[in-house]
């Protein structure tokens, strides 16, 4: 017998599925002959629920797999949480997961979010984007994204690319795959600072099992900080074919472009002295340009079912990425012309970056009774080419552009294009890498051990002309296991590991290989009647052979020594019924350096961090459609360097949000910073300490139709 769904309202096909075999498991029969007997049914459906966890993920180990079953600390982050908290950029997503520092857009290029006090790398539908590129760390659009998944921890085994494997963990954006059902909507989003955002996607089947997707969106905005303008736009086709029963190849694009006028930071002695305009440019930026980012990329994903048991999963990507930066900044000291806060020294900077990456994966798994268990068995091949070229032209004498007075700017100055560059880095890297994992459950024991065995070359590098030819060759192992204490509840425990070349090193040594190591443990709940998930851990990682900045050469890298961070971390969802949501998160982070700094905090990671967001949802009634939710999130102090000398006061922010639903209409309003609290982020620009004002109270409206 089957089972017949029906929906009085539009439902995502995942969402259907789910409540389909939720419905099917209650109406199980006992079996007969071998088979399971089905009692057919039909669910009414009243009220569409916004789902902030997912019982399973396939980023952690590649394969589809409960996250109760992983023996690694992962946070999902659903598209139903990024729509209603209106969550546009990446780092404004990442505050729904314990432990992460987001970078900023307006940030810096080569400033990468931070996982439990170290590096991470973003990487898409799990193939990566170099790490020397700003749109690996701030994905240029968020239309089109199905979830965020992030790994805490080095996670080498599975991941990798031209530098290596991510040593903090990796934040991997899943985007949506073309539909065979018709589905579109188009939407508006307006609000502060002139923000103009449309944007839009649409599915359409184009033949039996042939269909086509197209998400896009365009924004044009100022800002709270004086003379900021940005402009972005993201186009992202997509094609999928069903070639038969047991193969399907999907075909996916983007291409991407963001510009906006560089923003330095402001002198951190000084501002949090409360000495300067918070909101003052700190640049010349009569003509100064609009620092442009453009890359596109292009990925193929051949899936064929060898058996019932085996499936091959082949993936490659070509990556294009031309970023060209214009910049002005103060650096109190670097000329000594003898000015003083709140008066300072203005000098420019130009750099152009050329990023090409060329990226394949190829694995074959199978299910397997073996010893007494079930195994599943991974077993992969992993290929980078990445060619990274950087010239920088920094101001060529001790001259600079001029001054200005941040307590109350004039912005008098004419930037000057530094040209041509004084020095550079031309980078290829090759790398190849072989990869297995092994799965193994004997019943209540889940057990998963894996091993990556990575080959790097660097080919014809140089910095600043001279050759910086390296081999290098690395075992990354994993292990770990998870334990049912209870249906829903479980223990875990892990331990993996992650090497990675220095990138962009400018020293006066020959740099190390940097590595990293992950211990963690904890507990891990999935508890669908109570509508309670998420995971509670305890970890201890280590980071060797540190890139820091030099501290007698402005510009110039030392390898420092370890660094390493301990903590606890609680992410919970409690979602009791479909009218209800509260997500809440927790990370305590104690980190210390043994380097440059012996017993000194790393820079930009709170000792304390968290937040609580709650979403309700009218499903009867006369105000049936409404919703409306709210969140806060708080951090407690942070330090900007490393010797500690000088750091940000924590502080605690509220968004809130509403939406009404009518038919295939909806209209959105979100508020950022909802008390107006006025505070400061840590913020890097040239390896000297500065900070940024967080965003003020700010409105949007969101204006959205279905097709």
């Amino acid at each position: 017998m089957k089972v017949t769904c029906s929906t009085r309202l539009r439902l995502s096909s995942a969402m259907l599925a789910a409540l389909c075999l939720t419905q099917a498991a209650r109406a199980q029969a006992p079996e007969t002959d071998g088979e399971t007997s089905w009692t057919a049914s039909t669910i009414i459906v009243t009220g569409e629920r916004g789902h902030y966890a997912t019982p399973t993920s396939s980023s952690a180990t590649r394969t589809d797999t409960p996250l109760i079953q992983v023996p690694q600390s992962v946070q999902v982050i659903t598209s139903a949480l990024l729509q209603e908290q209106d969550r546009r950029t990446l780092g404004e997503a990442l505050v729904n997961v314990s432990g992460v520092t987001p970078t900023r857009s307006e940030e810096n290029l080569f400033i990468p979010p931070i996982l439990r006090g170290f590096p991470a790398e973003v990487y898409v539908d799990g193939l990566p984007i170099f790490a020397g590129n700003q749109q690996a760390y701030d994905p240029t659009s968020l239309v089109g994204v199905d979830r965020i998944d992030v790994l805490k921890g080095p996670i080498a085994t599975l991941y990798g690319g031209g530098l290596g494997t991510p040593l903090g963990g990796i934040i991997n954006v899943v985007t949506e795959r073309p539909s065979d059902k018709a589905q579109a909507y188009v939407a508006l989003r307006a609000g502060s600072f002139s923000t103009w955002n449309p944007y839009g996607d649409v599915s359409v089947p184009l033949a039996s099992g042939i269909a086509a997707r197209l998400a896009g969106e365009y924004q044009s905005n100022a800002s709270w900080i004086d003379r900021i303008k940005g402009r972005r736009w993201s186009i992202q086709p997509s094609l999928s074919f069903q070639i038969d029963a047991d193969t399907d190849l999907l075909l996916q694009a983007q291409f991407n472009h963001r510009s906006n006028l560089e923003y330095s930071g402001l002198p951190a002695d000084a501002a949090l002295a409360d000495m300067l305009d918070r909101n003052a440019f700190p640049g010349s930026p009569i003509g100064q340009p609009r620092t442009k980012n453009d890359n596109s990329m292009a990925t193929a994903t051949l899936r064929h079912a060898v058996s019932d048991t085996v499936k091959l999963t082949v993936t490659g990507r070509y990556y294009d990425s031309k970023v060209d930066e214009s910049g002005s900044f103060v650096f109190p000291g670097l000329a000594p012309t003898g000015t003083t806060s709140p008066i300072y020294d203005v000098f420019p900077i130009t750099m152009i970056n050329r990023t090409k990456e060329a990226t394949f994966d190829a694995n074959l798994g199978a299910k397997i009774d073996l010893l007494g268990g079930t195994h599943e068995l991974l077993v992969g091949v992993n290929y980078d080419w990445t060619s990274f070229y950087s010239g920088m032209g920094l101001f060529v004498s001790d001259s600079p552009s001029g001054t200005i007075d941040l307590s109350d700017p004039e912005y008098d100055l004419s930037y000057t294009p530094q040209t041509p560059v004084n020095s550079y880095t031309d980078d290829r890297f090759e790398t190849f890498a072989f990869y297995v994992q092994d799965q193994a459950s004997y019943g209540r024991l889940h057990l998963t051990g894996g091993l990556r065995v990575t080959a790097l070359k660097f080919i014809e590098n140089s910095n600043f002309g001279v050759a910086n030819d390296k081999r290098y060759t690395h075992v990354s192992p994993r292990a770990g296991a998870t334990f049912d204490v209870a249906p829903g509840i479980a223990l875990f425990a892990g331990y993996a590991t992650a090497f990675r070349a220095p990138f962009g090193f400018i020293g006066m040594d020959t740099p190390r290989p940097e590595t990293s190591s992950n211990v963690e443990g904890g507990l891990k709940l999935a508890l669908p009647k109570a509508g309670l998930s998420g995971t509670i851990a305890a970890f201890r990682q280590t980071h060797d052979n540190v890139v820091t900045a030099d501290p007698a050469n402005v510009g110039f890298y030392i390898q420092s020594g370890r660094q390493r961070a301990r903590g606890i971390e609680v992410d919970l969802v409690w979602e009791p019924s479909p009218a209800f949501s509260l997500l809440a998160n927790y990370a305590y982070s104690d980190t210390r350096d043994d380097g440059v700094a012996p017993g000194d905090r790393l820079a930009r990671v709170p000792r304390n961090s968290g937040r609580v967001a709650a979403r309700y949802r009218l499903l009867d009634g006369p105000a049936k459609g409404l919703s409306f939710g709210a969140g806060i999130t708080a951090f407690t102090a942070r330090e900007l360097t490393l010797p500690n000398s000088i750091a940000v006061p924590g502080y605690a922010v509220i968004d809130a949000q509403a939406a009404y639903d009518v038919g295939r209409f909806s209209l959105g309003l979100s508020v950022v910073n909802l008390g107006g609290r006025r505070a400061w982020d840590p913020h890097s620009y040239m390896g000297y300490p500065v900070v940024s004002p967080n965003q003020p109270r700010s409105a949007f409206v969101t204006l959205k139709a279905h097709m």
